[in-house]
């Protein structure tokens, strides 16, 4: 995959494996994709080199507004970046204090 911001760059080159689509999941059908602009997690991006990347990755995504519950985590290990996609949730829980 190659990310280019043009006319003056940067230019990041990607190599995909075990990439999973959601259409060959087999739960796809039952289930909608959020089109909410996503909360952004980088873990382990704290070179220079890794802030540059962060940065790259985080402006092909919009803006999100507070109330959405898509969230994407990019982690960093050893120069590799796993991607993952949720839709969180909150729940609320009650002490009863006896």
């Amino acid at each position: 995959m190659i990310v280019s911001h043009f006319p003056h760059g940067p230019t990041i080159y990607f190599t995909l494996s075990n990439v999973q689509l959601r259409h060959d999941i087999s739960t796809y059908k039952d289930s909608t994709v959020s089109e909410q602009y996503p909360h952004l997690i980088f873990e382990n991006f704290t070179s220079r080199l890794g802030e540059r990347v962060r940065d790259i990755l985080k402006y092909l995504f919009p803006v999100p507004k507070e109330d959405s519950k898509r969230v994407m985590t990019f982690s960093n290990e050893n120069d590799f970046i796993s991607f993952r996609q949720v839709n969180a949730f909150s729940l609320k829980f009650q002490f009863l204090i006896i």
